[in-house]
């Protein structure tokens, strides 16, 4: 990582920045770049690929049909109805 890389990021970003954010950021991509070399000498060559980081599996329900019908009891309520309908007073003619 040199001055010129990090000055072409930052140019990509939109990011203004002085000399001594420059080297700290030029630190920081570095590290960053050490730590995903690191990585990739790990042996997972006996390890299952996940589907999923959490590993946990989603609850399964029996899909069952529990459709209230409560309109005859809705329309006892009311002031005024007929078979399906509330009656209510016209307001626009």
């Amino acid at each position: 990582m040199d001055r010129e890389t990090v000055r072409t990021i930052c140019y990509l970003a939109r990011l203004e920045i002085d000399q001594e954010k420059s080297e700290r950021i030029q630190k920081d991509l570095e590290t960053i770049i050490e730590l995903i070399g690191s990585l990739q000498s790990i042996d997972t060559s006996n390890i299952e690929p996940l589907f999923n980081p959490l590993e946990m599996t989603a609850f399964k329900h029996e899909d069952l049909e529990a459709s209230d019908n409560k309109k005859d009891k809705f329309l006892e309520n009311a002031a005024e109805s007929n078979e399906d309908y509330f009656l209510v007073p016209r307001v626009v003619e």
